[in-house]
């Protein structure tokens, strides 16, 4: 594996080589002396050192290291770290950008809304070219048909929005089939925000429905998990008494935990990073730049100079209290708690991409990504689904993770452990998920060639899978249902 080689290589080279760039002719003649070891060992220690520099406020040396990234990195570079690298310096500029945000929205928003388009694109390759996904979909699935065993009438609601795939229905048409009582009345629910979207997903559903005589019904929610209403949440699934009904959620919970941290703005009763710029009156754009970086960094609890945090702040209270739910989250599972379902199963990406710290956000997310830089590397896609997978489906994820703060950093991955915490102090409890589910998965990926380097680890106390690669778990799926003493007080 590539970053692990490398990244052992530069966390062990001196720091005056890695970690302290210098200038170089601006041709990039100085890459040629490198070889393709150094020139990797070289390129990972900038981008440590350029979030390191970011952290600190020091534009100048930020700036320098992202002139010595871009001539060693590429987006359409034979190797999967020159192109990483490529994608996270385009997220450690757009950071610096995001500190002047009227700047950051004219120059970004137009590039932004062009890549739109093309997400649901890569996230079809993504699904076709690496394992993921399909096991996601299998094991919920599996899940599901465990719980609602002996169940006449089924409701299944999938709020996984654009990771949503009418394939995954589809194998449930065809496990609910194959039960010994029959299928159920089944009614499937999706939860996504676009229009025709539900409409391709309810006609080729009912198609299949027909075709395999199972009686179904589908149920359209134009809306986004993350701005719905939750308070009418039975309303708008259309929940009835009499129905049993299961949960999916796939890459989309962590969404709910993006909250106005502080970490955006300076505190109420001071003056802002724009007011104070203005009365210093710098001679330079990038003078101002700088000011700004490093006026924000002082203001903001996010920065690793600041040595403490203050106790009445909010990324205070999250420090001091990393499991309590965020309003959003509480509020949600509060609405699916009442509903008082058989199963709620739910896949997250295997990663802590929710810390406080910037420094370890990047380094949590560099190490993560490059695995599955890896993994599509020596995967068999072709080179332009490749790079839509790379640049524009990892590529925003990577964006969110690196250089978004506040409300608008929704790309906040957390570990399966944490999800627990989360989810038992939300009044959900833990339901086991059974080996012969794991049996299956295996072997899918050993039907489409992909035993070796992936692996399904079946966690020891039966409580979630682990979709892994090369032994790093990327995924995990857990399931969940209200808590037998929460039970009693849900509304029927």
């Amino acid at each position: 594996m590539f970053q692990d080689d490398m990244l052992s290589s530069a966390t062990s080279s001196p720091a005056s080589s890695v970690y302290s760039p210098s200038p170089s002719p601006s041709n990039g003649s100085w890459v040629q002396e490198l070889s393709h070891d150094q020139q990797s060992v070289r390129l990972i220690g900038l981008l440590y050192q350029c979030a390191a520099e970011v952290s600190a406020g020091s534009f100048d040396r930020a700036n320098l290291c992202l002139e010595h990234i871009t001539q060693l990195a590429s987006l359409d570079a034979p190797h999967a770290l020159q192109r990483l690298a490529a994608v996270f310096a385009d997220a450690l500029a757009r950071k610096l950008l995001n500190l002047i945000p009227g700047l950051s929205r004219a120059l970004l928003s137009s590039a932004n809304s062009a890549d739109a388009h093309l997400v649901p694109v890569a996230r079809r390759h993504m699904f076709d070219v690496l394992p993921f996904l399909k096991l996601a979909y299998l094991t919920t699935n599996h899940a599901i048909l465990e719980a609602m065993e002996g169940e006449r009438f089924v409701h299944v609601v999938d709020f996984s929005g654009p990771a949503a795939n009418p394939v995954q229905w589809i194998a449930l048409f065809h496990a609910f089939r194959g039960r010994r009582e029959g299928p159920p009345h089944l009614r499937i629910t999706a939860v996504h925000d676009s229009k025709e979207f539900l409409a391709n997903m309810a006609a080729v559903l009912s198609k299949e429905a027909e075709a395999f005589d199972i009686a179904f019904q589908f149920n359209a929610v134009e809306a986004k998990l993350d701005e719905m209403d939750f308070d009418a949440l039975r309303h708008d699934l259309g929940v009835r008494s009499g129905e049993a009904l299961a949960v999916s959620v796939v890459l989309q919970l962590h969404r709910l935990l993006a909250v106005d941290d502080g970490r955006r703005h300076a505190a109420t009763g001071c003056l802002t990073p724009v007011q104070i710029i203005a009365r210093s009156s710098p001679r330079s754009f990038g003078e101002l730049l700088e000011r700004e970086l490093n006026t924000r960094l002082q203001l903001s609890p996010d920065a690793s100079v600041v040595s403490s945090l203050s106790p009445h702040s909010p990324a205070a209270a999250t420090a001091a209290h990393p499991t309590t739910s965020t309003p959003k989250l509480g509020s949600f599972l509060s609405a699916v708690r009442s509903l008082s379902p058989k199963i709620m199963v739910m896949t997250e990406q295997e990663a802590n991409h929710n810390g406080g710290a910037f420094q370890e956000r990047f380094d949590e997310a560099l190490n993560y990504y490059a695995s599955l830089f890896d993994c599509l590397q020596r995967s068999a896609a072709a080179a332009a689904e490749r790079a839509r997978v790379e640049r524009v489906l990892l590529g925003e994820e990577i964006r969110g993770v690196v250089a978004c703060e506040g409300a608008e950093r929704t790309e906040r991955h957390e570990r399966a452990r944490q999800w627990a915490a989360r989810m038992e102090a939300a009044g959900m409890e833990s339901v086991g998920l059974s080996y012969s589910g794991a049996m299956e998965a295996r072997k899918l990926l050993q039907s489409c060639g992909w035993v070796g380097p992936y692996e399904v680890r079946h966690d020891a106390g039966g409580h979630g899978f682990f979709f892994c690669w090369h032994k790093r778990p990327l995924y995990a799926v857990t399931a969940w249902r209200p808590a037998a003493s929460r039970r009693g007080h849900t509304r029927s």
